[in-house]
């Protein structure tokens, strides 16, 4: 059988789709949970709307990271099925 191209594909768009998120979503991330002092950046606080709420931060993280690791993840397994086509 042959290497089934278009799954090695998908896969190789996933995981950099996945590896270019995580900065982006880990920024969100970030800038949910704190309210940025604009005359100093030492003076970041913790923003109540989020933190307020028991659970939600980190619900927050498991949601986001979990979507960037999964995508690299599913790319991996796309990788590995195109490739198996091949070893019969």
């Amino acid at each position: 059988m042959a290497i089934d191209g278009t799954k090695i594909l998908m896969g190789g768009i996933s995981i950099i789709l996945g590896l270019v998120l995580l900065p982006v979503l880990g920024a969100f991330v970030y800038d949910s949970k704190t309210i940025i002092d604009a005359t100093n950046s030492s003076n970041n606080t913790a923003d109540t709307n989020v933190t307020g709420v028991s659970g939600l931060p980190a619900l927050i993280d498991l949601v986001l990271y979990g979507f960037t690791f999964g995508l690299v993840g599913l790319g991996i397994g796309l990788i590995y099925i195109g490739f198996k086509g091949a070893k019969k």
